[in-house]
């Protein structure tokens, strides 16, 4: 029986970890930014807040300072641990799943408290690096901004599932829906992605619906222009009321791409996938030590 799930736990692994690997955020490019986490330069803005420091600058500066080398350092963290510990986890994977052929046909049974070293130092090693590396991955995609590498515009802005961003209050003006006094507070998340108003959805563009009426419209050609949620600085920005189009809410420019929920998709699977490879590590280390503490009889 334990060379049975031995076998079985080692080959779940391998299977596991191959999907992460095509499923990454980072190996596979989804993240647009990705491809430059690994040549981050952490010291200078770790650098930079030491600086601010010295110099006593306000609280802001240093806290926003704090959040960059923070975020600097995640994102090199899991680009490191999403290569090392998928690439780890099959290679040591398939050796204990060769081992574990050999066992459950009795072919290597002088080898056995040696596969059992082996089954329990894979489990605690992969269990380790998956583990790190699924902390980084989950904190990132649940608290960090989408950012798509744009100089012009790399964040996405926050909105409802019809697509609005603010709301007209009598007297007040619109009122942006998500705006609050703190930093990102506006912006949406990797975990927002996948839904319905950041991907294409036919009725976003019906020239009846809410968000095509609400639209600025120039008389002569009547092109679409999407009123700019970055303009929430404030909770009533006056950017809205200059041309108000009596509607009760503002709708931002929708997608016609589902991009967004490609990169949704992919990173819940590779979340979902790193916790079966953890239970798995957990068996193989489990079992693995048996292995090593068996008297030979198979059981």
């Amino acid at each position: 029986m334990k060379k049975t799930l031995f076998l079985i736990l080692s080959g779940c692994i391998v299977i596991f970890s191959i999907i992460c690997i095509c499923c990454g955020p980072i190996i596979t490019g989804v993240i647009p930014t990705s491809g430059t986490w690994k040549t981050l330069n952490c010291q200078e803005k770790a650098d930079l807040v030491k600086e601010y420091e010295d110099q006593d600058k306000d609280d802001a500066t240093i806290k926003s300072a704090k959040k960059e080398r923070n975020k600097c350092n995640r994102e090199k963290a899991m680009y490191g641990l999403e290569y090392s510990s998928l690439i780890i986890d099959v290679i040591c994977g398939f050796v204990c799943t060769i081992l574990g052929l050999l066992h459950y046909f009795d072919v290597a049974k002088p080898f056995e408290k040696v596969t059992g070293i082996i089954g329990l130092a894979t489990g605690i090693i992969g269990f380790v690096l998956t583990f790190v590396y699924l902390v980084y991955s989950t904190y990132i995609f649940t608290n960090d901004p989408y950012d798509d590498g744009s100089s012009s515009s790399p964040n996405i802005y926050k909105r409802n599932g019809d697509g609005a961003f603010a709301k007209f209050e009598s007297g007040k003006g619109y009122k942006c829906l998500f705006y609050k006094d703190k930093e990102n507070a506006l912006l949406a998340k990797y975990s927002d992605l996948g839904k319905k108003q950041y991907n294409y959805k036919k009725k976003y563009f019906d020239p009846n619906s809410d968000s095509y009426k609400c639209a600025i419209k120039d008389s002569s050609t009547d092109p679409i222009t999407y009123y700019d949620p970055s303009n929430c600085d404030s909770e009533y920005p006056s950017a809205f009321n200059a041309e108000v189009p009596n509607c009760p809410y503002l709708y931002a420019k929708p997608y016609d791409t589902i991009t967004h929920k490609y990169l949704f998709d992919k990173w819940v699977t590779t979340i979902i996938f790193s916790c079966f490879i953890i239970v798995c590590d957990i068996g193989l280390a489990i079992f693995g030590f048996l292995l090593f503490k068996s008297d030979g009889s198979g059981l």
